[in-house]
């Protein structure tokens, strides 16, 4: 498979949205309507609030965008695509935090202020910079973050396993962030058990990264889903190679050992 559009993401030369759309058009081909009313509400939220500046005005267009126009986020423990696919969140008005900080940042975009993602554990926040200093934004509801919040969030993902850094606040590249959509949208694809569409999303994936070990075991266990386990064979086979000491290694060895000595069962 041939997703022309991801495959030059390193130099970012097409914007994240009208790639996240070509995606989204992968899958729900005949859904445009979402899309074109997504841009007439925005570019209304836009001109009502044409006057403000600055936080005033961002303040505005996230109040209008959770409460106005009523994106929340979703309320299952595991979710399906239509959480993830943003064509499906504008219709339900329901999405996981990335697809709401994606459209969010459009929102903003089309009122002229520029909102960063950041990948932060757990799920990415949204940074404006204004008159030399940093605001955060937590897209499941749009709340602001002040510094003490971040920290204690970033304790309570972590677990402690994690030294905080002001660092990590940086904005993400564009590869970054197509993985991590990409990456939720593959685990809602699976959780559907849509496994010709979860294929196509690992295929997607291994645009943005070819080779990368755990993209091919997670195509092999759709291809295993999917009663092709020849081919199966192959990207386990590579996964355990490049990645001898992780966990789920010895238990693929012992699978592919058993697929290549069936046990006869006598009657």
């Amino acid at each position: 498979m041939r997703f022309s559009y991801l495959e030059h993401v390193a130099h970012e030369i097409l914007p994240t949205i009208e790639i996240i759309w070509e995606i989204t058009r992968a899958f729900n081909a005949d859904n445009e309507q979402p899309i074109s009313e997504f841009y007439q509400l925005i570019r209304a939220l836009a001109e009502r609030h044409q006057n403000l500046d600055g936080l005033d005005k961002l303040q505005a267009i996230k109040h209008d965008f959770y409460y106005q126009l009523g994106f929340s986020d979703a309320p299952e423990i595991t979710v399906g695509a239509h959480r993830v696919l943003l064509d499906d969140v504008v219709s339900y008005r329901t999405g996981l935090p990335i697809s709401l900080a994606l459209l969010l940042q459009e929102a903003a975009a089309y009122a002229g202020l520029q909102l960063k993602l950041v990948d932060f554990p757990g799920y990415p926040l949204l940074r404006f910079d204004y008159e030399q200093a940093s605001y955060f934004i937590d897209p499941v509801q749009g709340e602001w973050l002040e510094g003490h919040q971040l920290q204690e969030r970033f304790e309570d993902v972590t677990e402690d396993c994690l030294t905080f850094s002001w660092e990590m606040f940086e904005a993400v590249d564009q590869k970054t962030v197509l993985r991590s959509y990409l990456t939720e949208l593959k685990h809602a694809m699976i959780h559907d058990i849509e496994y010709s569409k979860a294929l196509t999303v690992v295929h997607m994936l291994l645009a943005i990264s070819p080779n990368d070990p755990y993209e091919i075991r997670d195509r092999g266990y759709v291809l295993e889903e999917l009663d092709c386990q020849h081919a199966a064979v192959d990207d386990y086979q590579y996964f355990v190679e490049q990645c001898p000491d992780d966990p789920s290694a010895q238990l693929l060895r012992l699978q592919i050992e058993a697929w290549a000595n069936p046990q006869h069962v006598l009657h």
